[in-house]
């Protein structure tokens, strides 16, 4: 099956909300912020002669035709208040997709010592550097986003070593190889969608880390008698929408060690009160909150 690559150019006001667009109707978003990077092995500079690219792919089937019109008419009604360039799309086979945007992926340094490294790029590890290689195939989450690398910052400061961390929605599984490289004895990453828990297992592979992380189809729930499906953890780590986080703060909460932290992100700062709320009512406190743009995050524990 060919899919569709959609591709928006937008000014940094713009961004955050035309990948709300493109998330509503494709698969996941990729964010290009545009950089400079003249050495695989020096971090990359913002380049503010372009602009940010946002896109998103969806399968080139009969429902495409009407998809691509809700989206231009989204982004038609946006272009009248912010810099939005024309919808481009551009058809590649499914087996070109994983790759259509890999030159666009540096070397990335993230918070004291975490360092993203491409799976086809060269990188030599300096002392007290922790090393995430990735090839994100199908799925998104390479460390340029700021809800990723606001998640990655909290992974630093709050992975003690031999703690049980979750990663929820975890993509390209980015947070849980980063959990373990800074010392969780124990990582459990769940996805619903199987091209990401396909691509987290490679990852975890390409990372030698699969006695310490493993990757499973499925989410936080809670069974009929009230109890964690997957236990109680140290950390959970969640990188996926203010709604998602608020409807499922009751699973959450049940699934957090007594005296644990989550860290969540994903959540536009005008939709923060509403996860803030649907956390205060499970039974869970936010301790802090970090900003970077217009995305927040925010780090929790229980009430008790």
């Amino acid at each position: 099956m060919d899919w569709l690559e959609l591709s928006v150019a937008a000014d940094d006001e713009a961004v955050d909300v035309v990948a709300e667009v493109l998330r509503s109707y494709g698969r996941g978003v990729a964010i290009e912020e545009p950089f400079v990077q003249p050495r695989f092995d020096e971090p990359p500079e913002p380049d503010p002669s372009r602009r940010a690219v946002v896109k998103t792919y969806v399968l080139d089937d009969v429902a495409a035709p009407e998809a691509l019109r809700r989206i231009e008419e989204a982004l038609w009604h946006l272009g009248q208040l912010r810099t939005v360039e024309p919808l481009a799309t551009r058809r590649i086979a499914e087996e070109d997709w994983a790759n259509a945007w890999k030159p666009y992926f540096p070397v990335l340094r993230v918070g004291a010592s975490t360092v993203v490294v491409p799976a086809w790029r060269r990188h030599r590890r300096r002392e007290g550097e922790h090393v995430v290689r990735l090839d994100p195939g199908m799925a998104f989450g390479t460390g340029m986003h700021p809800t990723t690398r606001l998640c990655l910052a909290a992974t630093e400061q709050l992975v003690h070593p031999g703690i049980r961390v979750l990663d929820l929605g975890t993509g390209s599984g980015i947070l849980a190889i980063a959990a373990a490289r800074h010392g969780a004895g124990e990582v459990l990453a769940v996805d619903i969608d199987p091209l990401a828990v396909e691509a987290a297992r490679r990852n975890v592979r390409l990372n030698r880390l699969g006695r310490v992380v493993k990757v499973l189809e499925g989410t936080v729930s809670i069974d009929a008698g009230g109890a964690p499906a997957y236990g109680r953890f140290d950390l959970i780590l969640a990188n996926i929408t203010a709604t998602v986080i608020a409807s499922l703060a009751p699973a959450l909460e049940a699934a957090l060690a007594p005296l644990g932290r989550i860290a969540a992100s994903g959540i536009l700062e005008d939709r923060l009160e509403m996860v803030t709320n649907a956390c205060a009512a499970s039974g869970i406190r936010i301790i802090d909150c970090r900003t970077e743009g217009d995305w927040a995050s925010i780090i929790a524990a229980r009430e008790s």
